[in-house]
């Protein structure tokens, strides 16, 4: 999931909700959503919201890094003689 400093962005400019929803074309319904980080917008709205406040959106949207889950960790081969063969079909 993305966070993102929406809110903020937009308080300090002192728009409502409805008025970033129509600068950004996104409905607010989810601009609501996103500022609760309940929604992790497509594209064309981060890009929507963003130019709307002004900022990139790189300043605007970012990886949450806490709620990234961790991967099991792969089996690495350094050699391609111990993959095993795959039996014909």
């Amino acid at each position: 999931m993305a966070g993102n400093s929406v809110k903020q962005e937009r308080e300090k400019l002192g728009l409502t909700q409805r008025q970033l929803s129509a600068a950004a074309d996104v409905p607010v319904s989810s601009l609501q959503k996103i500022e609760r980080h309940a929604f992790s917008p497509n594209i064309d709205h981060a890009l929507g919201v963003a130019e709307a406040l002004g900022q990139p959106v790189e300043r605007i949207f970012f990886r949450d890094r806490s709620r990234i889950r961790l991967k099991k960790p792969t089996l690495e081969v350094s050699d391609a003689s111990q993959i095993p063969a795959r039996a014909p079909a």
